[in-house]
């Protein structure tokens, strides 16, 4: 049985999404600031499935650790200093439409891969605004379906149930966090970053990036205008703007809340993604009562944070309280 024109054009765009699928996900990840640095500090991985992104947690001491002379005793009381934080798999997925006509009257091979990559082009920009804008998120969007985003795992009041803990109870689970209202930005915004920064650190163990908006972005800028000026080497290359804050680069998304500043150490945040499912197109079906085509490109996967106290957040920068 000869190949339909159909069946030859479902093969031409499947074959067209696989030679573009890596560059494809590499400019997904590499976009924005925050995924460009978990894509540079490898913190990005798959994993098979499951019915949850299970992530081991360090919470307590080993109480047995003790000083001891000739003699004494050392306790053989085990201590289980681990437990896990269970994420949800989210799922984002956008589609392709091909028009029976656009199939008609593209038919030539050079034409159709045109048309092909103008349309996977324009999704893989779409997903970029979409893990960008749910990035600053927490979760609770499209009736909880949108990714663990930053206002969940770094949240301004350092509780919820983030991995099924609830932090509110498990107060070890607790982010860092400062209302920044009527605290004048000229006054007290580097003391506070200072502190912040500080508050999130343990020994070397600190903050790897900050992230905030563009207005609070300027206002440090203009705190430190008239010192010399010094910018992560790595994110200027790939030309995002920042500004070094005790050696560690400051940036700005155009999502991030206004008035919002993420203190964040990538060694305990990570995008998992279902290896079998990653940025994979599905078969080709009938779209509905026409004769159209359409397919989907989908992902499952999750952010997830290892250590909630290793980050923080100022918010209400710059903001004041109404006078009544």
């Amino acid at each position: 049985m000869p190949v339909t024109l159909t069946e030859q054009l479902d093969s031409l765009y499947t074959t067209t999404w696989q030679l573009m699928r890596k560059e494809a996900i590499d400019n997904i990840f590499k976009a924005t600031p925050f995924w460009f640095w978990l894509t540079a500090k490898e913190r990005r991985r798959t994993e098979q499935g499951g019915r949850y992104i299970g992530v081991p947690l360090e919470y307590r001491k080993n109480e047995t650790v003790q000083s001891f002379g000739k003699g004494d005793t050392i306790s053989t009381q085990d201590t289980d200093p681990l437990t896990m934080a269970k994420y949800d798999w989210k799922y984002v997925a956008g589609t392709i439409v091909r028009y029976y006509q656009d199939d008609q009257q593209n038919r030539g091979k050079a034409q159709i891969m045109s048309l092909a990559k103008a349309k996977f082009r324009n999704l893989e920009q779409s997903l970029i605004d979409k893990l960008e804008a749910d990035l600053f998120g927490d979760g609770t969007g499209n009736s909880g379906k949108d990714i663990h985003g930053l206002g969940l795992l770094v949240s301004e009041d350092g509780t919820g149930v983030v991995g099924g803990i609830n932090a509110a109870t498990e107060t070890w689970w607790k982010n860092q966090y400062k209302d920044m209202t009527d605290r004048t930005p000229t006054t007290y915004l580097l003391s506070d970053m200072r502190t912040m920064f500080n508050d999130c650190s343990k020994g070397n163990d600190t903050p790897t990036i900050i992230i905030t908006d563009q207005s609070s972005y300027e206002l440090y800028e203009d705190e430190v205008m008239e010192q010399k000026q010094i910018v992560n080497k790595e994110l200027g290359d790939a030309m995002f703007e920042n500004i070094l804050f005790k050696g560690r680069p400051l940036t700005w998304s155009p999502s991030c809340p206004a008035g919002s500043m993420y203190f964040l150490n990538d060694r305990y945040l990570e995008w998992v993604a279902d290896e079998a499912i990653n940025f994979e197109m599905t078969d080709w079906k009938p779209a509905q009562n026409n004769l159209d085509r359409v397919a989907q490109i989908a992902v499952a996967g999750n952010l997830i944070c290892s250590a909630r106290s290793r980050q923080g957040v100022l918010f209400n920068i710059g903001e004041t309280t109404p006078q009544g």
